[in-house]
């Protein structure tokens, strides 16, 4: 008997034929035959369960003309009444409006055994290999190291989206973010607020105030500790959320240590006109919206720039 034609039919009569010759074909497989595919759920213990996933499959490609391109196998006697064949398939189809293509390259083992005199398929194996598995791989590295460097670029994109292009600090939409989303017992406010910064503009050109609001954040992160949040709110103006202070003398200490390190920082090619800094800062208290800190520190802030600039205020 020619195990090696038998497959090749089997196979044909699977991917092509119509419902009376699959039919047919069918009383070739054993009742207790195991028929394992690529997908997790086409495992399948006895032909009967595996009959439910022929007959959707019929139906799903009743419109499709498979294309044979390449059919070889090889047979491996495994015994005076078993035979392993073993082999690949690879078809082709493309619909008319091409924009759906079928292009499978898979291979198969199908096991004969002779059961009461007559020979059977009791097992059925095939599988699509993964094209990004390298040679010499015993799994596909390659995916995988794709996977991860689209989801580094997806992390990337998140992390820019929630970033102030020019400085790097967190934008407003991401300040909110993170307020709704952590603790905020013993934590403060701090709202800033660059004085006599449009003179740097006017005298010296916007890429040397770009120069001076990167330096700002800069400093401002050196002031703080790594898990309090720096944000650009818009132009001049920034914002501080700070945790673990214990009380007003805490945040006021907070506030005359970022003065004085402003005051130090200060870019040498500016001269008089490198800018004080002005801070209204108030207390996260217990039921407070986001809105209404703010309204608080913006009040304090207001206070200071009305009268004594470079300074700070508590609301």
């Amino acid at each position: 008997m020619d195990f090696r034609k038998w497959t090749e039919k089997l196979w044909y009569t699977y991917l092509t034929g119509k419902e009376e010759e699959v039919r047919q074909a069918l009383e070739a497989i054993d009742p207790d035959c195991v028929i394992v595919g690529t997908g997790a759920h086409e495992y399948y213990i006895g032909r009967d369960n595996f009959l439910p996933a022929l007959r959707g499959e019929m139906m799903e490609r009743k419109d499709i003309a498979f294309r044979f391109r390449d059919f070889w196998c090889e047979e491996l006697k495994a015994g005076t009444d078993s035979v392993l064949v073993y082999g690949g398939i690879y078809i082709w189809w493309e619909s008319e409006s091409k924009d759906q293509i079928i292009d499978m390259d898979s291979r198969f083992s199908v096991l004969f055994r002779k059961k009461e005199g007559a020979w059977k398929v009791v097992h059925i194996h095939q599988s699509i290999p993964y094209r990004d598995q390298m040679e010499g791989e015993y799994y596909p590295k390659a995916l995988l190291k794709r996977v991860q460097e689209v989801q580094d670029i997806a992390d990337k994109m998140t992390e820019l989206a929630q970033r102030d292009s020019l400085t790097g600090a967190y934008n407003y939409r991401a300040f909110r973010r993170i307020w709704e989303s952590r603790g905020r017992e013993n934590s403060w406010i701090f709202l800033l607020d660059l004085d006599e910064f449009k003179k740097i503009n006017d005298t010296l050109g916007h890429m040397a105030g770009n120069r001076v609001l990167k330096k700002i954040v800069d400093i401002l992160h050196a002031s703080v500790r790594n898990h309090d949040v720096v944000c650009r709110m818009g132009g001049d103006e920034f914002l501080l959320l700070c945790g673990d202070l214990n009380g007003q003398d805490s945040a006021e200490g907070l506030a005359r240590r970022i003065l004085r390190m402003i005051h130090e920082g200060a870019l040498e090619d500016m001269g008089d006109l490198w800018p004080t800094i002005s801070m209204g800062i108030t207390e996260v208290r217990e039921g407070d919206s986001m809105e209404l800190a703010l309204e608080r520190a913006d009040k304090a802030l207001y206070r200071v720039k009305r009268t004594k600039k470079g300074s700070y205020s508590c609301e």
